[in-house]
């Protein structure tokens, strides 16, 4: 089998490790420049020897039809590539052109779908594996599995997680187009259909004035790392979270949503609308990345206050 694989994401790599070793993997394309994570790829590649190709959107018309022609793939898959492919390759694979999606489509279309399932407190996502059509991740629906979130897991940790059940089904459904020479198909679903762009500036903001613990830690979960913390102010810096811990029991007294409410050595506790307490772990500042009983140390106190972001703040590193 000749395998083609389209990625900009590093949780490709044990895909292509498991294509490496079969002796499937002809070519990687990533588009040029999309994503920091991109390198991981190349180095896989330059390593392994296996042909690296980056292209940018003129390139999916010139590029890539040279490049079909040329390796003539039986197999290709996307795995968190950026752009949408031209019609007329969809039907050059033997076996089929397949994207992976971290999510139970059609639920959570879109660019970002672990990001937006942890911010939103789901309790669950899934894989989603779909033959590719005009739009994106719209395909028909050919595997599906789910997958529990687990209480306090960074979108980094699941989308880890994720990539090994999509190797699993990626196995398995490359054993079943070798054996049965035919795609598998599942019943259309009746899961509600729904759309998240890519998340922006705005999106990754902590609004104390208005969310819980529980929203506020789902935030910064999803925030780590993809974009690099949920941001808040503190003595007028650009601040952002990456880790907080629930507290038991609710602090009533009139203290503003983000307000400190102890501060030792354990860290900074910090009172959100519903009244109940997050401890604050870990920071980064324009100083670096600090821990709460490292703040504590340095001056932080009772009566300090982390506060909305400016809505005007431009992003840091994101």
């Amino acid at each position: 089998m000749k395998v083609i694989v389209f990625s900009n994401h590093a949780s490709c790599i044990p895909v292509l490790h498991y294509f490496y070793i079969k002796g499937w993997i002809k070519a990687v394309v990533t588009a040029d420049g999309k994503s920091p994570s991109e390198k991981p790829i190349e180095d896989f590649c330059n390593l392994n020897t296996v042909r690296f190709v980056k292209i940018e959107r003129l390139g999916l018309t010139n590029i890539l039809p040279a490049l079909f022609e040329d390796l003539m793939p039986d197999f290709v898959i996307m795995f968190g590539f950026p752009y949408r492919i031209p019609n007329f390759l969809y039907t050059h694979p033997r076996l089929g052109f397949y994207n992976v999606h971290f999510s139970m489509l059609p639920e959570y279309r879109g660019a970002d779908p672990i990001f937006w399932q942890i911010k939103n407190g789901e309790n669950s996502g899934g894989v989603s594996i779909h033959l590719v059509d005009g739009e994106f991740d719209n395909g028909p629906l050919v595997m599906q599995e789910p997958l529990v979130f687990i209480p306090g897991e960074t979108s980094g940790i699941s989308i880890g997680r994720h990539s090994q059940l999509a190797l699993l089904m990626i196995q398995k459904l490359t054993n079943s187009l070798s054996e049965r020479n035919r795609t598998p198909s599942l019943p259309g679903s009746s899961r509600i259909s729904s759309y998240f762009p890519k998340a922006n500036q705005h999106d990754i903001k902590i609004n104390w004035a208005l969310q819980g613990a529980s929203e506020v830690e789902a935030l910064v979960n999803a925030c780590n790392p993809g974009a690099g913390g949920a941001v808040t102010f503190f003595r007028k810096q650009i601040v952002r979270i990456l880790e907080v811990s629930p507290v038991d029991g609710t602090f009533n007294q009139e203290v503003v949503p983000g307000g400190v409410i102890h501060a030792d050595q354990s860290g900074l506790y910090v009172k959100c609308f519903d009244h109940k307490l997050l401890r604050i772990n870990i920071l980064k500042l324009e100083e670096g990345f600090l821990t709460g009983s490292k703040l504590t140390a340095l001056g932080v106190k009772v009566g300090d206050k982390f506060e909305d972001a400016d809505p005007e703040y431009k992003q840091l590193n994101h």
